[in-house]
């Protein structure tokens, strides 16, 4: 071992700071990405006084998690603001800043490499876990603070390029959806003047069963008149044969939210589940109502594949789906299903959809699709940033020794 790998539990040491004073009211727990989250936990008639206060430059963890999602589940406090976790939660901070950086030792963290250490010295214990003691055990190098203070500049550059690309995706998914609401749902796309239909005398006749008028020559029906299934392929006894350690990606929710695959499939799959680049993905168990494109890979059971018949248009389906009113509308249909949420073909098939001219659907498409490409370009950049991110983590292990 080189010579600048040393002891963590050298530069670390426990917080026990309790609310004894209930000053602190913000509840948080931390997610499997290593940031805080806000608490959904039930509080009412909870003794928050004995729950651990984190402040600035404190960490918190979950060595109770390790074995069980194959993590470490760590976050370091950046901001000013105290909040509390589960008292089941270790809380600690470094030494001496001046000598290891909390946010060095943070990227250390967010390294897979430790996480799968983590995880294997779950397996090894004689107890099984992973805790304090075995955290302080890890070996890390700890060059130079001036070293650890570049590394970090490194990274919080790359950190925070992709933040903003993440802020214009917002915005522009926001502006899609601002015109979709306007043309299709309060009926304001331009007129043949340029100018809002409805609000300028366009011609709009009664629909009984939405209670409401709509512009002429649109008509309402069940989304199975305009649109077609796919299943997902449902691994099973049967079909493990087709897991390869190369291949093509195997869709899961968690792939399709974190853009990786650590599943790959034989190409004799059935082509039905297999989703070329414009197939529209909707996920249907758990997490149901999310919704994905420029996706290629095999979909699995926990997804559906959706494809427009011709007389409906891919960007007008796509983001009548990504609306807020129809991620409700999913969950809704899934929710009485079973325990865990559950949207089947059925369900799905109830939902309504009201059809535009086909004119005006592809006045609407020409518009959205330049800002799919936008859109596209972000998130490629973001793969491409991802990946640098992931080589200076990577690269953390040959860093220069600290001086003697």
């Amino acid at each position: 071992m080189e010579s600048n790998y040393k002891r963590l539990g050298d530069y670390i040491h426990k917080i026990e700071n309790r609310n004894k004073d209930l000053l602190v009211s913000k509840l948080v727990g931390l997610s499997m990405t290593k940031e805080f989250r806000v608490s959904t936990s039930n509080i009412v008639g909870t003794d928050m006084s004995v729950y651990k206060i984190v402040n600035k430059w404190q960490f918190s963890c979950d060595f109770m998690s390790v074995i069980r999602v194959h993590k470490f589940p760590v976050v370091l406090k950046i901001d000013d603001e105290p909040v509390l976790v589960s008292p089941a939660y270790t809380v600690f901070e470094v030494n001496n800043e001046s000598e290891l950086s909390p946010e060095y030792l943070m990227m250390w963290f967010r390294r897979t490499e430790f996480d799968r250490y983590a995880d294997f010295k779950c397996d090894s214990a004689i107890r099984g876990g992973f805790d304090w003691d075995a955290l302080c055990d890890c070996l890390l190098p700890i060059p130079s603070i001036e070293k650890q203070h570049e590394i970090v500049n490194e990274y919080n550059v790359i950190q925070k390029r992709i933040e903003l690309n993440n802020q214009l995706i917002q915005k522009l998914e926001d502006t899609a959806q601002t015109i979709y609401k306007q043309w299709f749902v309060e009926f304001e796309f331009p007129n043949e003047d340029g100018k809002p239909y409805k609000s300028n005398g366009g011609k709009m006749v009664w629909c009984e069963e939405l209670e409401k008028e709509i512009p002429e020559g649109w008509e309402l029906n069940f989304i199975n008149q305009y649109i077609k299934l796919s299943q997902g392929l449902a691994m099973n006894a049967s079909n493990k044969h087709l897991v390869t350690e190369k291949g093509i990606p195997l869709l899961r929710i968690t792939d399709l939210i974190n853009r990786t695959s650590e599943i790959f499939i034989s190409n004799k799959v059935d082509k039905n589940v297999i989703a070329v680049k414009e197939d529209i993905i909707v996920s249907r168990t758990g997490q149901v109502g999310l919704v994905f494109r420029n996706k290629i890979g095999v979909v699995y059971n926990n997804c559906f594949k959706v494809n427009p018949f011709p007389n409906l248009n891919r960007e007008v389906l796509y983001w009548f789906l990504k609306s807020k009113m129809m991620y409700s509308i999913m969950n809704e249909l899934a929710s009485g299903s079973s325990a865990q949420l559950d949207l089947t073909h059925k369900q799905f098939y109830t939902i309504k959809f009201l059809l535009p001219t086909f004119n005006l659907q592809l006045k609407f498409s020409d518009i959205s699709i330049s800002i799919s490409n936008q859109l596209e370009i972000c998130e490629l950049l973001n793969v491409k940033l991802e990946e640098l991110r992931d080589l200076l983590l990577a690269k953390m292990t040959k860093v220069e020794k600290a001086p003697i």
